[in-house]
């Protein structure tokens, strides 16, 4: 679901430009590794805003929001994929969090987004690929239609993901899972009005 955290990771050293127009480029600017998979910064810059994502709405594109607003359509969206060597493939139009007992799987390919931010002509997207690629080619496949961008391929080398997970540094071992926390008292009610007595 997410990096390790008592985890220092690793450089791949690559930058990757998956695709561009006169107008629009996505690529990715870090990839980084650790003991259980990696993590990626997707980059997109716009040279022209539309005047329909001004006021930052170009995240609402690429971000988990994409998959959750029905008035974006596909074409609209930034469309992202990964494929293995061994077949096994992950896209951004699964559900952004896996089903339970989805990391149960250990065959699964698992591409969750994490955090992200930017403004009116560039976002930065960072996700997590989980479990780490076996040697061979890794293929991103990126399309953004409305962008002008087609279904695009670019391999990155497997066994340079997986070398650079060997410099991962281990920081301290994994403390075990502790008790949740009890959730905060509710706020006081109103003494008067509808928020006084709220129907459950």
């Amino acid at each position: 679901m997410s990096p390790p955290e008592n985890e220092f990771p690793a450089g791949v050293g690559r930058t990757v430009l998956l695709g561009r127009t006169e107008d629009a480029a996505v690529g990715i600017t870090q990839i980084e590794a650790f003991s259980t998979g990696f993590r990626f910064t997707l980059a997109v810059r716009l040279r022209r805003v539309p005047a329909e994502l001004d006021h930052g709405r170009l995240f609402m594109l690429i971000g988990r929001h994409a998959l959750r607003d029905a008035n974006i359509s596909l074409e609209q969206r930034l469309l992202l994929g990964l494929e293995y060597p061994d077949g096994r493939r992950a896209s951004t139009l699964g559900d952004p969090l896996p089903r339970p007992g989805a990391m149960a799987d250990a065959q699964g390919l698992v591409l969750t987004p994490q955090g992200g931010g930017g403004g009116r002509q560039g976002v930065d997207q960072t996700y997590w690929v989980s479990p780490l690629p076996p040697d061979g080619p890794v293929t991103f496949v990126l399309a953004w239609p409305g962008f002008g961008l087609p279904e695009s391929r670019t391999v990155v080398d497997g066994a340079a993901i997986r070398t650079a997970a060997e410099r991962s540094q281990l920081l301290w071992p994994a403390e075990p899972p502790g008790e949740p926390a009890e959730p905060p008292p509710p706020p006081p009610r109103p003494s008067s009005g509808w928020f006084a007595d709220p129907a459950d």
